[in-house]
């Protein structure tokens, strides 16, 4: 940070930049920082606005007192021109720069400001790339100061930080929803668990089977740990975790069924019908082949027709075959 954002700290304008990275995994991390600021300067609406490139805007926070309407937001930032991707970053605009209209246009001007309630507007893009940020600050009544705009300044340095810290939050919490998703269609859960055995960290999956703590104490500390522990009457797979000494992963298998468009996947991939594809479904699943074609309403011998026609479109080799050939497919993660 620049010495702009050390003399923030040093100040009393540490409650406006300490919530932006003690909040910043919240749901909503810029709330806090929206409501302090709003108390510190003039203003009565304060937008905060994510644009990527000439895009509309991808989201949107904004915060008001005295009891402006939520619906409102759209009127406000189209009264104020804004937010135009011309503005320079890092410097604080006024409402006369935003828009400067020839004379002509002023009163259809001024007449959209007054029924957006705006009697003045600071704004400030933080960023020159793409996504970048936009901060509106707007006053019903009266006119915002020096002062705030010399405090908008001083903050847009660590409001640039903590906006590419909480990007990088979404970004690494995507990840680990894809991941985290994709295992659990797969029927795969996942812990880590320390050198006591306690599990310090585990996805969702894991959690909701809440299986007793594998003993893996005797494999701690082997870099080529590739061992199996119990786990009541099922397994855990334990492997050693690199960068991370004294941790496992247990890995075991949950209860799973093929999920709703997996019938969709095979369809596409092998160039079945949907009731050869829905057939090889709830073979894939457990069920024989007599089983899954009446409960899928099929006589029996239309059942074997179906089948030979599956195994010659997937080249099967039989019913075991088939299962893996589905199981390895997308088909899972549908």
């Amino acid at each position: 940070m620049g010495a702009n954002s050390v003399a923030i700290i040093d100040s009393d304008q540490a409650d406006l930049v300490l919530p932006l990275f003690r909040e910043f995994l919240d749901d909503a991390p810029w709330d806090t920082f929206l409501l302090r600021l709003l108390a510190r300067t003039g203003a009565d609406r304060v937008h905060l606005i994510e644009r990527a490139g000439a895009a509309a805007p991808r989201w949107q926070r904004r915060v008001a007192v005295r009891g402006f309407p939520a619906d409102a937001a759209a009127e406000e930032l189209r009264a104020i021109g804004g937010p135009p991707s011309s503005l320079r970053p890092s410097r604080v605009y006024a409402l006369e720069e935003l828009l400067p209209l020839p004379p002509e246009q002023r009163a259809a001007q001024d007449a959209a400001l007054a029924a957006a309630d705006i009697a003045d507007a600071r704004m400030v893009r933080i960023g020159a790339g793409a996504p970048a940020l936009w901060l509106v600050l707007l006053a019903a009544q009266g006119t915002l100061g020096a002062a705030d705009s010399a405090l908008i300044a001083k903050l847009v340095p660590a409001i640039a930080i903590a906006a590419a810290q909480i990007e990088r939050a979404r970004l690494l919490r995507l990840r680990a929803d894809i991941a985290e998703g994709a295992l659990a269609r797969l029927g795969i859960a996942q812990a880590v668990v320390g050198e006591d055995g306690a599990v310090l960290l585990a996805d969702p999956l894991w959690q909701s089977l809440r299986p007793p703590t594998p003993a893996v104490t005797e494999f701690l500390g082997r870099p080529d740990a590739q061992c199996v522990a119990p786990i009541g009457q099922d397994i855990a797979v334990l492997r050693a975790l690199p960068g991370h000494q004294g941790a496992l992963v247990a890995a075991r298998r949950a209860p799973a069924e093929l999920p709703q468009g997996a019938a969709a996947v095979l369809a596409q991939a092998f160039g079945l019908s949907s009731r050869e594809a829905a057939l090889a479904v709830r073979i894939s699943e457990g069920q024989s082949l007599i089983e899954a074609g009446r409960a899928l309403h099929l006589t029996d011998e239309t059942t074997r027709n179906y089948s030979k026609r599956i195994y010659a479109k997937t080249g099967a080799k039989g019913q075991a075959d088939l299962v893996r050939i589905v199981l390895g497919s997308l088909a899972p993660l549908a």
